[in-house]
């Protein structure tokens, strides 16, 4: 009986001591509080504008950065007639950060980001000689939300979309 004790309670401090190693390892390796984004998102946006709102499909994909922390998005919305809504974000995601780079390829408008992760996801400010505005990304399991929403409301008052992924 002493035998089968001993090796029950050297499996035990094995499991405790491999337990504790691997949470120092994970502990080093910072996790990425947005990997929960990644993939495809699919759903319907509202654009509003100064003579109305407008419905969109929108297709929002997230694909991982391979050098560190944060992601790409690629935000494409289109209402099937004149308007097309097309974006890339680079993020850097580090300490609660946001930063980066974003392109409008169809108006050919680019610019900075800057903001900070939040509880359900994050909140930047985008930066351009033509276009600021502020992007909202909420969202957890099969439901993301993700609103733009203009400095000044020339071109439109906000763009929101309700994506799924499930």
């Amino acid at each position: 009986m002493r035998m089968v004790t001993t090796k029950v309670l050297g499996l035990a401090a094995g499991l405790i001591l491999g337990g504790v190693t691997a949470s120092t390892l994970m502990a080093a390796t910072p996790a990425d509080p947005l990997a929960y984004l990644m993939g495809r998102w699919v759903g319907n946006a509202i654009l509003t504008t100064s003579s109305g709102p407008s419905k969109f499909k929108c297709i929002v994909t997230y694909l991982p950065r391979k050098d560190g922390p944060g992601m790409r998005q690629n935000m494409r919305c289109d209402n099937g007639q004149n308007f097309k809504f097309h974006a890339a974000t680079d993020l850097n995601v580090q300490n609660g950060k946001v930063t980066g780079v974003w392109k409008d390829p169809i108006n050919e408008i680019e610019g900075t980001l800057d903001g900070n992760v939040t509880e359900q996801g994050f909140e930047v400010d985008l930066s351009g000689r033509y276009f600021q505005a502020k992007m909202a990304v909420a969202g957890r399991g099969c439901d993301q939300s993700v609103k733009v929403m203009p400095v000044h409301a020339d071109v439109f008052r906000e763009l929101a979309a309700t994506l799924k992924k499930c």
